[in-house]
């Protein structure tokens, strides 16, 4: 084997692989706070207080909102110092809050519990998760999130099944302490170990492109590696002056309405339509499972055609599963509901987290996403609420499921002018 000063070393593996698993585990272990997860704890809930649905998923909305609001202030610190710090002590204090959350006796320690809990979720835990892959990775972007997005589509779907079979064996109670731990378990030491800002901190550039070699010639540097990773970075005032901007803000803010109105209704609406705890079990596993090819997947065509093209389609599909959704009233039908619905979320969703940075840059993601999120978190607490308010009040979901497909209508049509913002420093060169 060679080993003169000319011979050529093996490259190293790319540390961002190791933040993509990272971030996979922060996705598998937020999923004890996401939607679906507490819709299983509703009625359990309703039957020891006597609870209605909407006065459960008013603290989902107040945790909610004020996720969006700290996110203002989380996401410029992201930025500059990066998520370890962020990730970790988020999921110190939601394990300690679902632990808490096994011995309410009373509304107010409930509210308590969950608006925290939906707080750091929504402001600290998900932003984070959203952010720091795409300083990691420009033109592997979308496989990177991609991967990543496996943390989140396993989360979604085994997680509400592991609490259904906690809660059916042993109470809403052991379920609740059970999912704390988890998050701890799954999070803390790895986030402590091996979570870091940005590769430039390391000595690294994007994707693993090899760092440019002091005095090398720029020829002799061309040979050595692949095609650099580019791209043009906005700041937040910058993105503000783009129209685009504020159609990306409106798509972001109606999907998170009607994604999140039915993520936490549809568990109970299959239970009020006839489906068992095991049939109800059995399509939240195919939904959430199917998502994970149709996210490697989004995560390649996002790559290779204009991101908003992808969003578009995913949004199609999606309602047509909302569809289903409102003429399901059986097993066979909550599994195609599953599949259509399952498949075009977990694509939507990747597509969502790729399309800001694609189209504003990462070195000023966090604040970006930031300035996004309180008005996006708005809509992410409204949405259950409103479904379960015209529930409370109608005795059925199908008013509030016929306006989310029009609203998905809306989405796609506002997309095809959601057009790739151009940044001033290029339009400049172009001139000269």
């Amino acid at each position: 084997m060679s080993t003169g000063p000319h011979a050529r070393q093996r490259p190293r593996r790319y540390y961002g692989w190791v933040i993509v698993w990272v971030t996979v585990l922060s996705a598998i272990a937020s999923a004890v706070v996401i939607n679906p997860t507490i819709g299983v704890f509703v009625k359990p809930m309703e039957e020891t207080f006597d609870w209605n649905r909407s006065v459960i998923a008013g603290a989902v909305a107040i945790g909610t909102l004020a996720g969006g609001v700290i996110a203002l202030v989380i996401g410029p610190i992201i930025d500059r110092f990066g998520a370890k710090w962020v990730l970790f002590t988020a999921f110190l204090i939601v394990g300690g809050l679902f632990v808490a959350w096994s011995g309410v006796t009373s509304l107010w320690q409930f509210y308590a519990v969950i608006i925290l809990a939906r707080m750091l979720l929504q402001g600290m835990i998900n932003l984070t998760n959203q952010t720091v892959l795409a300083k990691w990775f420009v033109r592997l972007r979308g496989r990177a999130l991609a991967y990543g997005n496996l943390g989140q589509r396993f989360g979604q779907g085994a997680v509400p099944v592991m609490t259904q079979l906690i809660i059916t064996g042993a109470g809403w109670r052991w379920a609740a302490a059970s999912l704390g731990i988890f998050a701890w378990t799954l999070t803390l030491i790895p986030v402590l170990l091996w979570m870091r800002r940005q590769p430039e901190d390391m000595g690294l550039r994007p994707d693993g492109d090899t760092p440019v070699r002091e005095g090398a010639s720029a020829a002799a540097d061309d040979r050595e590696r692949r095609p650099p990773s580019t791209e043009i970075h906005f700041t937040l005032r910058e993105a503000l002056r783009t129209r685009t901007f504020y159609i990306l803000l409106a798509v972001l803010c109606i999907t998170s309405f009607v994604n999140t109105g039915i993520n936490f209704n549809f568990i109970p609406y299959m239970s009020d339509q006839g489906l068992t705890e095991g049939e109800v079990a059995v399509v939240i596993l195919v939904w959430s499972l199917i998502g994970i090819p149709a996210a490697l997947a989004a995560g390649l065509l996002v790559e290779r055609i204009p991101v908003q093209a992808v969003l578009g389609g995913f949004q199609l599909g999606m309602a047509v599963g909302t569809l289903m959704l409102i003429w399901l009233v059986n097993l066979p039908m909550g599994l195609v509901f599953a599949v259509v619905q399952g498949t075009a979320f977990g694509g939507s969703l990747l597509a969502q987290q790729v399309i800001l940075a694609d189209y504003y840059g990462s070195r000023h993601l966090g604040a970006i996403r930031g300035a996004v999120l309180p008005w996006q978190m708005a809509s992410n607490a409204i949405g259950p609420l409103a479904a379960t308010l015209v529930f409370d009040t109608q005795g059925s979901y199908t008013i509030v499921f016929w306006a989310y497909v029009a609203m998905q209508s809306l989405v796609f049509l506002a997309l095809l002018a959601a057009r790739k913002p151009r940044h001033h420093a290029v339009e400049a060169a172009g001139e000269g």
